[in-house]
């Protein structure tokens, strides 16, 4: 057994080289060569195929990587597999060949999937050859890929050996290099690797940025001291998972720029977008050309002015960017970058915040306008960001030493004076904010420094996440996949969180000074260094969150005092410290990082914590959590707590907030000092901490709850209890990361991240199942999600939730596109209950209002034929009348003039190698134009394939062929269309209003009938001026075509009723038609004038008595006797 690693074969193994490439048709095309991902084969127990990471003693994330465009796989024998994504019907098919090793087991299929669909294929073994097994994929679907290079999303790909049962899954991504526009490009001078030992002992930081569709592109930059001077980066296309980082000094192309003065050139910051790479130095702010278009030349610069700000403003400014994938962007989406220098403002400064939009030309300023009542403050903006959903600007401003959030409407890409939401206000006098980001692909905004807030509706709330005592956090990391959040702090420490939860863990404390956090495509969480031991300098460490998360105990020393509200719940009451060192401590250490946690207890009992208070009374007690009972927690016994075997008394103590518990006791069986921090709990009433032990039988303690505690009340041995949760005896509790209790089910099969696409007054259907599982008690009434809209404005939610005969909780819900506004929404399913431990906790469901690739309008035409009988057959009816009509080469259809005078310019069969038909006129001779055929000597060279043969489109009409055959007269012919959409096919009726028009200008046709409803007759009315068309109801359209020869008609929706631009064109051929105008006419009347004049001359001839036959009859009399004579003479003559 073998899996495919990424590292390059040791030099003594055996290797053979199995390329895999892109193939088009199957010729391979060449473009820029990438640095070489040559995997090698290492020995391994399992039926796994993946990735080798690194040479380290690091965890490694068994994934494979794959890519469009590398070089040769490298393998050490066996069998191949060919995994191939054809185009059906495409002669621009690009092929993947993934040539494998395996020894027995093959993977049996094959699914990649994306943020708009997922694809699949089954394997099968195809043959055998030379003793290897080749395997090729079958029953494949299309993957279309295009030439241009351009954004593009990175594929996830999950291998199954055995499908349908789960076993040995594989995990990984598809890259496409050929497209991906940041490795089209040289960033700068490359650099060997002793120039970077030389810069490593001088940098103070690394800052790593993301490519936003596929994020295994990365850039990877070194902040360093003062000593050094210069811009140096990295750049990866396998998310560090091998060593394959290649390093560029910038420097030169940026000092070009600066007219050489580069003195006290240093980076601040870098920014990787969908179209450029930005970077933040010590002297301005540099823009790199557009990505999309390369050059073959070093990546080029521009530098914007921004007038008043010197070298040390630049050292505190910071650059904010709104990550969001813009693969198949639509028209109003678009990246923006902005820039604060988190300083007052001078008169010599225009603004201290500036943002613009590609292609960063025009920069507007982003600092607020006066409020409170129009008083000038000192404004400082700490961040500024653009929310996409909700088209805001939205600034993190810190006035007077106190922070808010500020947020605007952009109207034509300018901010507007007047705020969308009330000024938020933190209500923490002492929170110190750092920074802002939204979560990439959903609507949650975080707030990060000595705390975290964050808001799931467009800042106008916010919600506390975290407090820290004595760090703040400068850095954070998202991941799109497994929309999981990282924060590191000033002294190391790493937070993890999930978007949208209100729930985070402490991960561990980094080892390492200088270093950053990076979330590959996959969502694997990394620690990179710089190692100087290592071919590309740089030390990858995967961090095992799952584990680190369970392993950690956040439990505290500290004595807690359980009151019981129901048999499945209690809550917990932090007293204030007993013990000497601790006596000080007045501050509650029960607080948001305990939500969702695990109080567990030693033998046995385990309750979660459902929420965090902090409270003033009891005097005693700091704070308390409510937790629903996993297993029950144990009471102490006689033989831990001999005192429990007497009766209770409960006595007031006067001036003090205290009680006295006071048993009766006649045996051994007294209070010990042991039982310092024990909790008496008495079912109905408060329960109480042991403080202080009087004597043997008389003792102090605090109750939970002072309004219930039964004074001078004697309590029965059996019917009081006695539990241990304090310290003196040794901690026996602690508290824990949950584990996952909640499965969530998509019924759908969406990606987490899916987009879709809705149309005008379309409606989805989504449905969510969650099932608890080894939950503390049945939580039938209690919802398990909620639903977050980024843009409620935009759509129309309806939302039912009920539980189901399964006691799963369901959710279902319906958005529907109302409006006709463009624009785009983000809706969160977000599972309120769930441990960070669970796979899913969050689905981000991505919503536009537009029009989806897969809807298109289609012609149903009256006779079915199949592809093949129109490239290859003549079919026929029962009859023997043939269906298709061949169009003769270089065809033209009639115009107005005639049959042979053509006008049109649209050939159809065209073939630049023979003559024109009926090119007879200066009009005809004139008009025409080749498509496909232009500037081509013969048919051949055309490239008309199959598609442009079956396709009715004008664009391909010189590869038209054939055409549909109709027999003259052509009347109340019914038209009708469907509207296919990415899972079903509709037919096309009102409220879709087609417009019907002659392609080549023909006009002997009409449209024959529609149905003509009240709300067409108002829409035609109204449209009548500016269409200056005629609009039609689609239901029963029909036509009467009075011509002959070839009519090419186009059908296309009225704008307003789809963000589609539908249209369909058929053509009829209307053959064994009578004679053309002004032919019939002609000869109707050449006949008519003809007979006429036979019936006047007989007239005129009975009128004068004139006798012609007998006339005629005399002539040819005559004629006669003169034969004869002569005849008789001659015979005479003869006979002498």
């Amino acid at each position: 057994m073998h899996k495919l690693v990424g590292q390059n074969p040791s030099p003594h193994t055996p290797t053979q080289s199995v390329s895999w490439s892109r193939v088009r048709g199957f010729e391979q095309t060449k473009r820029t060569e990438y640095p070489s991902r040559e995997p090698s084969l290492k020995e391994n127990s399992s039926f796994s195929c993946y990735t080798e990471p690194l040479d380290d003693a690091s965890p490694k994330p068994k994934v494979i990587k794959l890519y469009l465009g590398s070089k040769n796989l490298v393998s050490s024998q066996g069998c191949w597999i060919t995994f191939a994504f054809l185009s059906e019907l495409d002669t621009n098919t690009e092929e993947l060949h993934l040539n494998k090793v395996e020894s027995s087991v093959t993977p049996s299929f094959l699914i990649l999937f994306y943020s708009s669909g997922m694809k699949q294929g089954e394997m099968v073994v195809a043959a055998e050859r030379s003793g290897q097994k080749t395997l090729n994929a079958v029953h494949l679907y299309s993957l279309y890929v295009q030439p241009d290079i351009a954004p593009i999303e990175e594929w996830f790909v999950r291998f199954t050996m055995h499908h349908r049962l789960n076993m040995f899954t594989t995990e990984g991504t598809l890259l496409d290099v050929f497209r991906e526009p940041l490795l089209q490009w040289q960033p700068g001078k490359p650099m060997y690797s002793t120039e970077i030992d030389a810069l490593i002992p001088d940098v103070i930081n690394i800052t790593v940025s993301k490519c936003p569709c596929a994020n295994d592109v990365a850039v990877i930059a070194l902040i360093c001291n003062d000593t050094v001077h210069g811009i140096y980066l990295g750049v990866t296309n396998s998310g560090f998972i091998s060593r394959d980082t290649e390093w560029f000094n910038m420097t030169d192309s940026l000092c070009s720029l600066l007219d050489d003065d580069c003195a006290g050139l240093s980076l601040v910051n870098i920014i990787l977008t969908n179209n450029h790479l930005i970077i933040l130095t010590t002297l301005g702010l540099f823009i790199s050309q557009d990505l999309r278009y390369p050059t073959g030349r070093i990546l080029n610069f521009t530098k914007p002015s921004f007038c008043g700000f010197e070298r040390d403003d630049y050292f505190s400014a910071n650059v904010w960017y709104n990550v969001q994938c813009l693969a198949n962007a639509e028209s109003y989406e678009v990246d923006y970058i902005s820039l604060s220098f988190n300083k007052d403002k001078t008169l010599s400064q225009v603004s201290t915040c500036f943002y613009s939009n590609d292609p960063y030309t025009e920069w507007y300023s982003c600092l607020p306008h006066r409020f409170h009542g129009g008083k000038t403050l000192s404004k400082r903006v700490v961040a500024f960001l653009i929310d996409y959903q909700q088209n805001t600007g939205i600034g993190l401003i810190t006035v007077q030493n106190k922070a808010m959030v500020s947020v605007c409407k952009i109207i034509y890409h300018k901010l507007n004076r007047q705020t969308k939401f009330p000024v938020f206000w933190f209500p923490d006098p002492k929170f110190l904010p750092f920074g802002m980001f939204f979560h990439p692909g959903s609507h949650f905004l975080y707030v990060y420094g000595s705390q975290v807030w964050f808001s799931d509706d467009g800042g106008n709330t916010f919600m506390l996440l975290i407090t820290l005592e004595n760090e703040i956090i400068i850095k954070t990391n998202m991941c799109v996949y497994s929309h999981s959040i990282a924060f590191v702090t000033d002294k190391g420490n790493i937070f993890f969180t999930k978007a949208g939860s209100e729930r985070y863990a402490k991960l561990t404390t980094s080892a390492h000074n200088v270093f950053n956090l990076y979330y590959d495509h996959l969502g694997s969480l990394n620690i990179i260094s710089l190692n100087e031991s290592v071919s590309d300098r740089l030390e990858i460490h995967l961090l095992d969150v799952i584990t680190l998360i369970q392993e950690g105990d956040i439990g505290f020393d500290g004595p807690l005092s359980p009151q019981y509200i129901t048999e499945q719940q209690m809550v917990f009451f932090e007293h204030i410290p007993l013990n000497g060192k601790s006596r000080s401590i007045q501050k509650s250490r029960f607080y948001g990082l305990h939500k969702g946690k695990v109080l567990q207890y030693r033998p046995s009992g385990s309750a979660t914590i459902v929420d965090v208070f902090h409270h003033e009374y009891p005097p005693q007690y700091l704070s308390s959590v409510i937790v629903d009972v996993l297993e029950r927690f144990p009471f102490e016994s006689e033989d831990r707590s001999s005192f429990t075997d007497n009766s209770l008394s409960i006595l007031k103590v006067s001036n003090t907030t205290r009680v006295k518990l006071q048993i009766l006791s006649e045996c051994l069986n007294v209070f010990k000092p042991s039982d310092i921090e024990k909790t008496v709990l008495i079912p109905g009433f408060s329960s109480f901490l042991i403080v202080e032990v009087l004597d043997s039988l008389n003792a102090l303690a605090d109750a939970t709850m002072p309004e219930r505690v039964p004074f001078n009340t004697t309590f029965a041995s059996g019917m009081w209890f006695v539990y241990d949760f304090g310290t003196k005896n040794g901690r026996k509790w602690k508290i824990i990361v949950d584990t996952c209790r909640y499965w969530v089910r998509e019924l759908d099969n969406l990606p987490l991240n899916a987009i879709k696409y809705l149309d005008l007054t379309q409606t989805f259907n989504f449905g969510f199942r969650v099932t608890p599982v080894n939950t503390a008690y049945p939580i039938f009434h209690m919802p398990l999600m909620k639903l977050a809209v980024g843009n409620p404005s935009l759509f129309k939610v309806k939302t039912n939730d009920y539980w189901d005969d399964t006691d799963s909780y369901m959710m279902e819900f319906s958005v529907t596109n109302n409006f006709y506004k463009q624009g785009k929404s983000s809706i969160a399913v977000i599972l309120t209950k769930a441990s960070l431990v669970c796979g899913v906790s969050t689905i981000v469901l991505t919503l536009k209002s537009g029009c989806s690739y897969s809807k298109s309008m289609h012609y149903i035409s009256p006779v079915s034929i199949s592809a093949q009988s129109w490239l290859h057959g003549d079919p026929k009816d029962p009859y023997g009348f043939k269906f298709l009509k061949q169009l003769p080469v270089n065809y033209r259809p009639p115009s107005k003039l005639g049959i042979a005078v053509p006008l049109t310019d649209n050939f159809y069969n065209a073939d630049p190698g023979k003559p024109r038909m009926r090119d007879y006129f200066a009009g005809s001779k004139n008009s025409g134009a080749y498509k496909q055929c232009a500037n081509k000597s013969t048919r051949a060279e055309c490239n008309c394939d199959d598609n442009a043969k079956l396709s009715f489109f004008v664009a391909f009409s010189d590869c038209k062929e054939k055409a549909l055959r109709m027999k003259y007269p052509v009347t109340r012919l019914p038209v009708y269309f469907r509207v296919d959409t990415e899972n079903e096919y509709i037919p096309l009726v009102s409220p879709f209003f087609v417009t019907v028009t002659e392609v080549n200008h023909r006009t002997n046709w009409e449209v024959a009938g529609t149905n003509e409803t009240p709300s067409m007759l108002k829409m035609r009315a109204y449209l009548a001026d500016k269409l200056n068309i005629t609009l039609y109801n689609p239901e029963a359209l029909a036509l009467n075509i009075y011509g002959s020869e070839l009519f090419h008609f186009r059908v296309a929706t009225i704008p307003g009723v789809s963000f589609c631009n539908l249209l369909d064109e058929f053509q009829i051929y209307v053959d064994d038609a009578p004679l053309a105008f002004p032919g019939q006419y002609l000869v109707s009347t050449v006949t008519a004038v003809l007979v006429g004049g036979i019936i006047f001359v007989i007239f005129m001839m009975q009128m004068y008595e004139i006798n012609i036959w007998n006339k005629v009859k005399s002539k040819v009399r005559k004629k006669n006797k003169v034969s004869v004579s002569e005849t008789s003479a001659t015979v005479t003559s003869t006979s002498s």
